[in-house]
């Protein structure tokens, strides 16, 4: 089942995902890791262990897949950029705003820009997406 419809209107919010990450998210295994390991994460250069991204931009995947439904899964388009690196320890918000709709094959595509947004409100990773409702 999906949140959205054909009659959404540009300007509609997306319902947010959010999670806050923990270090027992990112371990596998014992080995020391920029993810897992503090000095791992220093000798690359970075101020603390941080995220994958996967694990994160899965925040927006769950948020599509809960507004489309089937219509993310058969026909989802996503083109996202990662921004700057998430902290293990981090609160992370997805958030989403529609941007437009068109007829598809009988269908209509709904488009929306898509961000998540950290615990200091910085966007991490900002994109596009788009899915399939019915008509």
């Amino acid at each position: 089942m999906s949140i959205l419809t054909a009659h959404v209107a540009p300007g509609y919010e997306l319902p947010e995902v959010a999670c806050q990450f923990t270090l027992e998210h990112f371990k596998r295994g014992d080995a020391p890791t920029i993810h897992t390991d503090a000095e791992a994460a220093k000798r690359e250069g970075l101020a603390a262990p941080v995220a994958t991204g996967p694990q994160v931009a899965a925040l927006i995947f769950r948020q599509l897949r809960d507004c489309f439904g089937r219509g993310w899964v058969e026909g989802g388009r996503c083109d996202i950029s990662f921004r700057r690196p998430v902290a293990v320890t981090d609160f992370c918000v997805a958030k989403g705003v529609v941007t437009g709709k068109a007829p598809e094959d009988g269908q209509v595509r709904v488009s929306c820009d898509v961000w998540i947004e950290n615990g200091s409100g910085d966007k991490v990773i900002a994109g596009t997406a788009s899915g399939l409702v019915p008509a």
